[in-house]
């Protein structure tokens, strides 16, 4: 990734220098691109807001980038709210962003499911009386 997808996180998610880390430091750069990539037309998206930040953008100081992030915002909302989403999912769901959740709030990091055991596979057989009963809907010409 460039050195653009690291000052863009940074700008957006700069950390506090204590607990949370900050986005672009932390090497979360590929992981947006590939939550962009998976909201439609998201690849294009970053696409345009990468290419809207100024040659320099990551030597300008955080105040200034946050301006140029305003300016781009305004010029292309839409494509800048896909971003900022990707974004927030890779730094949300980041085991060491989820670490620090838990320390902070109690909130456990574990997998959501109850206590986060594995369920045993679905029993489809309990299913046969319904299937038997065939559709219970008429076919529409």
């Amino acid at each position: 990734m460039t050195d653009h997808h690291t000052a863009l996180l940074d700008t957006l998610l700069p950390g506090d220098g204590a607990d949370w880390p900050a986005a672009g430091v932390h090497g979360l750069a590929e992981r947006m691109s590939e939550l962009a990539a998976g909201i439609p037309d998201g690849d294009e998206a970053l696409a345009f807001v990468l290419n809207a930040l100024p040659e320099g953008f990551p030597d300008l100081s955080p105040e200034t980038r946050e301006d140029v992030l305003r300016g781009v915002e305004a010029e292309m909302p839409q494509q800048f709210e896909v971003v900022v989403t990707a974004a927030y999912n890779a730094y949300y769901t980041d085991p060491v962003v989820r670490d620090v959740i838990e320390r902070l709030t109690g909130y456990e990091n574990r997998p959501p499911q109850p206590e986060g055991y594995s369920l045993e596979p679905f029993d489809e057989s309990l299913l046969d009386a319904v299937k038997a009963r065939g559709p219970i809907w008429r076919p529409v010409d």
